[in-house]
């Protein structure tokens, strides 16, 4: 009676049936049917491993690049041309201005962007009252309102000749925040690419193996410390020009642009190499305000003092410079990274973990799918005796023979 409470204790069913234990039993399935997908599913798993660690480096601790530093220069070539006629604006005469690179980059020294003036418009700095306060006021510290100034309604505007031919060298330097990886530029490999990601342009280091000449590249001189390319060859591969028209009726020339230069590290191997992927950044304007000291003025105030007749000029000893102009922003991303045992082992493992899927396929059609279903259950699962029943019978034997 007590034994049969137990086996019926829950609901009327047994509990061995309800806590039954599943342990695997291997069956050797003879159907081709079913070892044919089984075959092809591993192998295109296992070529899809090889392809995963392989080809994309998952043996390899990659990190993204940190703390690195971009510095930029620009540099015009001997030029021999006859000199630029004046280009007309509206209702202006548009003139040129045959600057050097020290005038034509501004502000300099900036890291990671370059700013290349294309356009000018220059203003003096005067009184708003009679030019009497010149010499009651300090025009950097003004004290008083009869001291303001304002800038003059009257401008002359500039474009900056040879844009196009001047070169951008471009030196970048790249460390690993965990990993003990740093370099610079100058000792990799690099391309240049177009908006379509087609390479413009090739940098090789002195050493490089393997030289690609199909598209145009360069091989770094021991005393260049970076790539050199020029603002043609980067306009060229953002697809602009500077006469094309941006933002209604005015040229780039005129407006100015933004273009963002993205600087992106892979590996090749355990070789480090970059591409750089400049963009257009569309209607987009960029100018800077330079105020500039008037020599004329200092030296008029000189020759007053010492007596010389000389008319002292209305301005204030500044200029305004409204620069226009192509802001050129680099930017580091990417993945740097270094052979790690540890790595491979573990992309190895997850990815052997995926052989299983083949199996899982294979099982669903031998159990759900083929006509013969029934029969692969039949030999798939296999149910044993009730242990409980064995154990009651062997505590029933048991006790017939005590007595």
């Amino acid at each position: 009676m007590g034994n049969h409470i137990t086996k019926e204790a829950c609901f009327g069913k047994d509990w061995d049936e309800l806590l039954s234990y599943n342990t695997p039993k291997i069956v050797r399935v003879r159907d081709r049917r079913l070892g044919i997908p089984y075959y092809l599913a591993m192998a295109t798993i296992f070529i899809y491993v090889c392809y995963q660690v392989i080809a994309n480096q998952r043996y390899l601790e990659k990190e993204s690049p940190g703390g690195g530093s971009i510095r930029t220069t620009l540099e015009i070539p001997d030029i021999n041309t006859p000199d630029y006629e004046p280009v007309p604006m509206g209702n202006k005469l548009v003139k040129w201005l045959y600057w050097n690179p020290v005038q034509t980059v501004y502000p300099a020294g900036q890291d990671g962007c370059l700013f290349i003036t294309t356009r000018v418009t220059v203003r003096n700095t005067v009184f708003s009252n009679d030019k009497s306060s010149l010499d009651e006021c300090n025009p950097s510290a003004p004290t008083s309102r009869k001291c303001r100034i304002k800038t003059s309604s009257t401008s002359e505007v500039y474009y900056v000749a040879d844009i196009e031919d001047m070169t951008i060298m471009v030196e970048h330097t790249i460390r690993g925040n965990l990993l003990h990886i740093t370099n610079v530029n100058k000792n990799l490999y690099g391309e240049l690419l177009n908006k379509d990601d087609n390479v413009v342009w090739r940098f090789y280091p002195q050493e490089y193996k393997k030289y690609d000449k199909s598209t145009n590249y360069t091989i770094r001189e021991s005393h260049i410390p970076g790539d050199i390319f020029s603002v043609g060859t980067l306009l060229k591969a953002v697809d602009v020009s500077l006469d094309d028209i941006n933002n209604g009726d005015e040229p780039y020339r005129y407006s100015g642009c933004v273009i963002v230069v993205i600087i992106e590290y892979n590996n090749d191997k355990d070789e480090i190499q970059y591409k750089y992927k400049p963009s257009l950044i569309t209607n987009a304007e960029m100018k800077i305000l330079e105020l500039v000291a008037n020599s004329n003025h200092v030296s008029s105030k000189l020759f007053s003092k010492l007596s010389i007749d000389n008319t002292i000029n209305d301005s204030l000893g500044r200029y305004e410079f409204n620069r226009h102009g192509i802001e050129i922003k680099f930017v580091q991303l990417g993945e740097i990274g270094q052979f790690e045992f540890i790595a491979l082992c573990i992309s190895l493992v997850a990815s052997i973990a995926m052989l299983s899927i083949a199996s899982k396929i294979v099982e669903s059609l031998m159990l759900y799918v083929l006509p013969e279903k029934i029969y692969y259950r039949n030999d798939k699962y296999e149910v044993s005796d009730d242990f409980s029943d064995i154990r009651d019978n062997r505590h029933n034997h048991n006790s017939t023979n005590n007595k």
